[in-house]
């Protein structure tokens, strides 16, 4: 980018100054929580799908994936700079009933 800034004077005498500008700038980071989980070893009643939630303050989590998330990983590319989040995976059967989460995994972006 460039510019330039003008100083004027306001004395008796006056007077105008121009100063050229010049920069280049650094594109932000842009961060991403990859998360990888194993299958249930065994189950009575067979994985479907698995939803990934997420919390910013460790008490109300949200459902991220908005569609059946059938294999065992998810990239979260909605995190913000300098936030701690925490991550819980249910299992979902054929039914659509839900398990209990997951433990808990924390994810602290710089």
């Amino acid at each position: 980018a460039a510019g330039v800034v003008t100083i004027t004077s306001n004395a008796a005498s006056g007077g105008t100054s121009v100063i050229a500008l010049a920069g280049t700038g650094v594109s932000a980071t842009a961060y991403e929580v990859q998360l990888t989980w194993d299958a249930p070893a065994s189950s009575a009643d067979p994985v479907a799908s698995y939803n990934v939630y997420r919390s910013a303050d460790g008490a109300s989590y949200q459902k991220l994936n908005t569609a059946v998330n059938a294999p065992t990983t998810y990239t979260d590319t909605t995190v913000q700079d300098a936030v701690t989040y925490n991550y819980e995976v249910t299992s979902v059967d054929a039914s659509g009933v839900e398990s209990t989460p997951s433990n808990v995994y924390t994810a602290a972006i710089p």
